[in-house]
Order: C-alpha cells, then structure tokens, then sequence
C-alpha cells in the first residue's frame, strides 16, 4: 500500500483501560480497513503496552501496525509531536484517548480533503462539549475567522502530513497547541474544513482554572500576533505582566477589541448565553 494511502494516528494515552481500548475498537471498525491504519500510542506508562494482553489486542484488530512510544515527562504536545516523527504516511490523525468513532470517519475526511477546496485538515462535530463542561450543541457552521476567538476545530481530526511537517507540528511550549496550530495553519493560507455530521464522541475538554486558561489563550496571541487586533495583543501582553485590569475572560474565549475596552474601563462583562454563571433560572442585565 502506498503511503499516500496510509493513515497514521497518532493518541496520546496515559493507560490501558476502557478508554483506549475504546477508541482502538473504533479505529478498527472504520470502513476503510485497518489495514490503512499505523496506530501509534504515544504512552505515559509504556511497560502497560507491552505484556501479552496488550500484544494479543493489538494483533487481532489488525492494524497496518501498532507502535508503543515512550512519552513519560512529555508534554501533550511533545508526546503527539514524537508520535508524528516517524513514518511515511500521507495523511495524520489526532485522537484524544477515550474517543469513539463514527465508521465513516476516515472516508469522510478523506472525502472532504479530495472536495472542491482542497483543505489541509478535516475536524468534524463531537461531543466533547465545550470549556464550560457544558454539553454538545449544534454550532454556527465553521469560518476560520472564528479561530481568533475560539478553538472552532477538533478535538478529532485529520490532517496532510505536508502541512503538519511545514509548520513542525505543535508548539511545546502552548497549552492550547492544537488552537495555534490552526491558526498557523490558516494564516499560512492553509484550509481547514468540517465534514458533515456528528462522526466521534469524546470525553469532555479539559477545563482549566482561571489564572491557567488566561495565561494559555495570552500566550497564543502572543506567538500568533499577526492573527489578532491591536488591542487583543495589548490584553494578552497586560495579562502576562500581571497587570490588574487584564482580567482571564471567559474560558475557552479570547476577548475582543471591544471587550478589551470594556476590561480596561473596568466595566462589568455581561453574562453572555452559555457562560459560566449564566443560569436561566436568573435574570442577567448588562
């Protein structure tokens, strides 16, 4: 099989319980075969992939081939980033441990990258929910201009190996790595698209506290300062120097001009719909 044909996946997992064995099941199931599938398990405790169970598992759902990376002390990031570093395959997935594939998936994706705009990554909806632990909701269909306030794209997706190589994949240093790298991606004229319906279900994003999800969504704009307004940038340089006024906003959302105005008037931020605090059995006023 050629590699343009080959499909590396690349999950980060720290165990081998029901979750892995989960999202292996999934992947075996997809209806391009397994035998298009490198499976490549970037683990926090290796030793767990390697007894007999665990052998005997990998063999009988039939992968192209099932490699046990060492990622003990990496970061997601550097863990995903290791994954990546071998192999000829044309196309990378990225899975979250625990996630649960619709059987048409892959050749969805492969669908869409063959469409008319030629995207180099393919994400679809999931039910992962959103920051605020709040459960999955139709959204706005996907624009990239919605990536400088938001991360519109994953958890779950497939990407050209070409494109994950010219960006060099995830930066180590972000906690929102794969948000940069959409947003590298598009502003280096890359495509990124939604195949239509709900194809993976997944376990709920990991909420950060307050002071941790300010200081991660501050030092994305200030590593992709081209992407975002003047007055975002003064925010995320404000925020980074422990300057008062620079308050985290919402989790998950980087604040507008307007809402950076707001901050530095030390106005009151309305609860917007979906927010924490935002209860409809309250009455909110701006």
């Amino acid at each position: 099989m050629s590699a343009t044909n080959r499909i590396r996946v690349l999950v980060r997992t720290r165990g081998t319980g029901t979750d892995i064995f989960r999202t292996l099941v999934s992947l075996a199931c997809q209806d391009i075969g397994p035998r298009r599938l490198e499976i490549v398990l970037a683990a926090t405790d290796p030793d767990l992939h390697t007894g007999r169970e665990a052998r005997l598992l990998h063999s009988a759902l039939d992968f192209s081939a099932v490699e046990v990376l060492d990622a003990r002390g990496l970061t997601s990031a550097q863990a995903l980033n290791l994954a990546a570093s071998d192999g000829d395959a044309g196309h990378l997935a990225l899975l979250p441990e625990g996630a649960r594939l619709h059987p048409q998936f892959m050749s969805r994706c492969l669908t869409a990258m063959r469409g008319k705009k030629r995207p180099q990554v393919v994400f679809c909806e999931h039910t992962a929910g959103s920051v605020e632990r709040r459960p999955f909701s139709r959204r706005p269909a996907f624009r990239p201009e919605q990536l400088i306030r938001r991360n519109a794209a994953g958890p779950v997706a497939l990407i050209q190996r070409t494109a994950w190589d010219i960006l060099g994949g995830l930066h180590p240093a972000l906690e929102y790595n794969q948000w940069d790298f959409w947003l590298r991606l598009a502003l280096a004229g890359g495509r990124l698209t939604e195949a239509p319906g709900l194809l993976a279900s997944c376990p709920p994003l990991r909420r950060l506290a307050p002071e941790q999800d300010g200081r991660a969504k501050a030092l994305l704009v200030v590593h992709t300062p081209g992407a975002f307004e003047p007055d975002v940038c003064r925010w995320a340089m404000a925020l980074l120097r422990g300057d008062p006024w620079a308050a985290p906003f919402e989790p998950g959302v980087i604040p507008s001009p307007r809402d950076v105005g707001a901050l530095f008037a030390g106005l009151v931020m309305p609860q917007r719909p979906g927010s924490i605090g935002w209860d409809n059995r309250q009455r909110w006023t701006a």
